[in-house]
C-alpha cells in the first residue's frame, strides 16, 4: 500500500470513527458516562435538607466547580468531534424563558442575588447536557447518562449500607437522601426492563436489575416503586414481548410478585415505613407547604412570577416547625416562577408526551423514562432546577425534537443508522 493510500487510511479511521458522534467508540462512550457522572456530582445534593440563601457557599463553590469541569469537558469533546448529531432547542428556549421569569420574580421579591446564581449553574448544567447529546446517537447518549446513574447509585448504596439501620437506604458517597438514591436506581432499571423485553433475558441484565430493584426497596422509596410499575407497564406495551423466554420470565415473574403482596408484609411496611408516625404524616405536612403557595392572591406579583429559584421552602404556622420544604416539582414551580412558568413547562411536559407516544423510533424506551419522570414531578422538586429530575427532563425533551428525530446517518450510511435507532442503547 501507498503511502499516500496509508494517510487516507489513517485519515477515515481516525477522522471518522474517533471523531463521529454517528458512530461511536467505546472510548466516547465512557468519555461519555464520565462526563455525565461529573454532571450528575454536581447537581444531586450533597447537604440534605439544606439550601443556599445567598453568599459565598463552600459547598456551591465545589460544585460549580464541578459543572465548569464538565462543561469544559462537552467542549472539548464536541470541538474534538467533526461530525456532530443535531439536537433541537426549543424545549430548553422555554426553559431558559421560565428561568428569566423566575429570576424576574426573585429581583422583585429580594432574592435576587441567590437567584442569579441558582440560574446560572442551571445554564451551566443545561448548556453541559445540550453538548453532550450532540456528541453520540440519541440511543447511546441515554445509555451513557443511565449508566453514570447506576454506577452512581450503586456506589452510595454500597458505601451507606450503615443508614439502613434507621430504616430506609441513603447514600453514604455521595451521602444522599434514600428518596435520591431511589431515583438514581429507578430510572436504569426501567431501561434494563426495555433492554430484557428487546434482547430477551440474559443473566447480566436479570442481576443488575435486581441489584437496583433491591436498593430502590431498601430506600423505602413509595413514589419510585410506583413509577417503576407504571415505567415497567408502559415499557411492556411499547415493546411487547419479542422473546419466548421473556414471556416465560413473565409467568413466574407475576405469580412471584403476588405471593410476596399478598402473603407477606412488605407492600405494609413500605405503605407505613415502619408505621412510625413522622412518616405517616408527611403528606400532610406535604399539603400543609401546598396550601400556602396555592392561597397567594391572584392579583400579587408572587403568584403570576414567583418568588426566585432559591426558594425551596415556605413559612408554615405548625406547633412543631415554621417552615416546610417544598416537595413537588410543580408547587416549587408555582412558588418559583409563578403561573407564567407552570404553563410554560406543563405545555412543554405535554408536549414531550404526545412526542413520545407518536416517535415510533424512540418510544420504546423514552416513553417509560418519561412516565417514571412525571410521577416523581408530584412529590419531589427539581424539574427546573440544578437537580437529577432537570437533567432527565432536558435530556428527554431534547431528544423528543423533530430536529432530533430527524438527525440522518453518515452519507451511504443511512439504513445503517436507521436499524440501530430502534434498538436497545449499549456499547457494541
Amino acid at each position: 500500500m501507498t503511502a499516500a493510500g496509508l494517510a487516507m487510511r489513517g485519515q477515515r479511521v481516525h477522522g471518522g470513527v474517533h471523531a463521529d458522534a454517528s458512530r461511536p467508540t467505546r472510548r466516547r462512550f465512557a468519555a461519555l458516562v464520565a462526563l455525565f457522572l461529573l454532571v450528575i456530582v454536581s447537581v444531586i445534593p450533597w447537604r440534605p435538607q439544606s439550601f443556599y440563601a445567598g453568599g459565598l457557599d463552600p459547598v456551591v463553590v465545589a460544585k460549580a466547580a464541578i459543572a465548569l469541569v464538565a462543561l469544559g469537558g462537552a467542549v472539548g469533546l464536541t470541538l474534538f468531534t467533526r461530525r456532530r448529531m443535531p439536537v433541537g432547542l426549543g424545549p430548553a428556549a422555554v426553559i431558559a424563558v421560565t428561568l428569566m421569569i423566575s429570576l424576574l420574580g426573585g429581583v422583585v421579591a429580594g432574592n435576587g442575588s441567590a437567584t442569579t446564581v441558582l440560574v446560572m449553574r442551571v445554564f451551566i448544567v443545561m448548556a453541559t447536557l445540550l453538548l453532550l447529546l450532540t456528541n453520540a446517537p440519541w440511543d447511546r447518549a441515554v445509555a451513557a447518562l443511565l449508566t453514570a446513574m447506576g454506577i452512581l447509585a450503586v456506589v452510595a448504596a454500597t458505601t451507606g449500607a450503615r443508614t439502613l439501620v434507621k430504616g430506609r437506604l441513603g447514600g453514604g458517597i455521595p451521602e444522599i437522601h434514600p428518596n435520591e438514591l431511589a431515583g438514581l436506581a429507578a430510572l436504569p432499571l426501567i431501561a434494563l426492563v426495555v433492554l430484557i423485553l428487546r434482547r430477551g433475558v440474559r443473566v447480566s441484565a436479570v442481576i443488575a436489575s435486581v441489584v437496583l430493584f433491591g436498593i430502590v426497596v431498601a430506600t423505602g422509596s413509595r413514589i419510585a416503586l410506583v413509577g417503576i410499575l407504571f415505567g415497567a407497564i408502559v415499557a411492556l406495551v411499547t415493546n411487547g414481548v419479542r422473546r419466548r423466554g421473556v414471556l416465560y420470565a413473565l409467568l413466574v415473574f407475576v405469580p412471584v410478585i403476588y405471593g410476596v403482596i399478598v402473603f407477606t408484609g412488605v407492600v405494609d411496611g413500605l405503605a407505613s415505613r415502619g408505621g412510625t408516625s413522622a412518616e405517616s404524616t408527611a403528606l400532610d405536612s406535604r399539603l400543609t407547604g401546598w396550601q400556602v403557595v396555592l392561597g397567594w392572591d391572584w392579583a400579587s406579583w408572587q403568584r403570576w412570577l414567583g418568588v426566585g429559584l432559591s426558594v425551596k421552602e415556605v413559612a408554615v404556622q405548625e406547633k412543631w416547625r415554621s417552615s416546610q420544604v417544598l416537595d413537588s416539582s410543580w408547587v416549587s414551580l408555582l412558588a418559583q416562577a409563578g403561573l407564567l412558568g407552570v404553563l410554560l413547562i406543563g405545555l412543554l411536559v405535554a408536549w414531550c408526551v404526545i412526542a413520545a407516544v407518536t416517535a415510533a423510533s424512540r418510544r420504546g424506551l423514552l416513553l417509560p423514562l418519561l412516565t417514571m419522570f412525571v410521577i416523581r414531578t408530584f412529590t419531589e422538586s427539581g424539574m427546573v432546577d440544578s437537580a437529577m429530575p432537570f437533567v432527565l427532563f432536558v435530556t428527554l425533551s431534547a431528544l423528543l425534537t423533530r430536529r432530533s428525530r430527524q438527525a440522518s446517518g453518515p452519507p451511504g450510511h443511512e439504513n445503517h443508522t436507521r436499524a440501530r435507532s430502534v434498538t436497545m442503547p449499549g456499547v457494541r
